[in-house]
Order: C-alpha cells, then structure tokens, then sequence
C-alpha cells in the first residue's frame, strides 16, 4: 500500500526539476520536506485512530463487577423504594458469572454421500478472525450481561405479604431470574 502511494508521488514530481530552476539538489530537497510533512501528517492520523480504538477497547474489557452490581442495586432500590408500604429498602445483588463476549461466526455446511448411497449433513462453524494491527482477534457481536446469583432485599415493608409478592414480581420481571433466587426479608 505504502508503494503505491510513493509510485503516485514519483509520477507526479518526475517532470519537477525539469520545470524547476532550484536545480537536482533543490528538488531533491524540496520533495524529502514535501514527504517528510506527510509522513508526520499520516503518523498523526494513524496515532489518534489507535489511541481512541485502544481506549474502547479498554472501556469494554474493564468491566468492574462491582460497579455493575453497585449500579444494579442503585436501580433496584429505586425502583422498589417507590412501591406502595415497602417503607426503607436496602438491596444487594450477587453475581455467578462475569460477562461474556459472543463471537462472529461462520457457518458452512454441505451434503455429501456415503458409499451406501446416504446423504450426511457436514456443518462447519468457525470464528471470523481479522489481523486488527495489534494481532489476529475475532469479531465480537455481543456482550453477554453478567449471570445474577441472586438477590436480597431488606425493607420495613416486608412483614406484608402483599408487599413482599409485589417485590418479588418486580425483581425477577426486571431480571429475568426465578423467584427462588429472590430473597425478601423485614428491616430490623
């Protein structure tokens, strides 16, 4: 790729010194400060595109699982502080598994005969990697979010059946858990 673009350059200036009255060293001169401010530019360029691809990747990678649980519960209090009869709430949420990334792939299959004359179906599923400078990585498609273990809840209003249902409703709807991961319990 770099090649082309000095074949490119060498064309473009080849009929230069002829035209020029600075002579062979002038020109010469001249197109080395001419390359030499385009490389700077082009290094500039190729320098804040990795600085702000290295900085994504690293938003994503470091995920803190406290932070995550931390806004997690934020939201759950929100949420359940504003029912009807819960009174104070204090909500902690504990996690089994980290997040996880769900990679591109690609998926071949094909028929193909047996000697007896029976069709089989071959499906070959492989990962798409791509050299992204840095090294050969695949394709994320998703972030998985991270698996709930569980949670408590602690409240004034949990001595009211109807109130810990009505908790109970709205955890496991907002996180997509079974109730027997749900554990609501009065404030003491």
């Amino acid at each position: 790729m770099k090649k082309e673009y000095f074949d490119k350059i060498r064309r473009i200036f080849s009929g230069f010194p002829a035209k020029s009255k600075l002579g062979k060293k002038g020109t010469a001169a001249v197109l080395i400060l001419i390359l030499g401010i385009a490389a700077l530019v082009l290094s500039e360029l190729t320098d804040s595109r990795t600085a702000s691809a290295d900085t994504a990747e690293t938003t994503s990678e470091n995920v803190n699982f406290s932070d995550y649980t931390e806004s997690l519960e934020n939201r759950l209090t929100s949420i359940i502080s504003a029912m009807n009869g819960v009174g104070r709430v204090k909500v902690m949420v504990t996690i089994a598994s980290g997040s996880e990334n769900i990679y591109l792939r690609d998926s071949n299959s094909g028929e193909s005969h047996d000697a007896d004359g029976k069709s089989n179906i071959d499906r070959k599923d492989e990962y798409v990697i791509v050299d992204d400078g840095k090294g050969e990585n695949g394709i994320i498609v998703r972030v998985a979010e991270p698996e709930i273990r569980g949670v408590a809840v602690v409240c004034d209003g949990a001595r009211n059946e109807a109130v810990v249902s009505q908790i109970v409703d709205a955890v496991t709807a907002l996180l997509d858990i079974s109730s027997a991961r749900v554990s609501v319990t009065p404030m003491g």
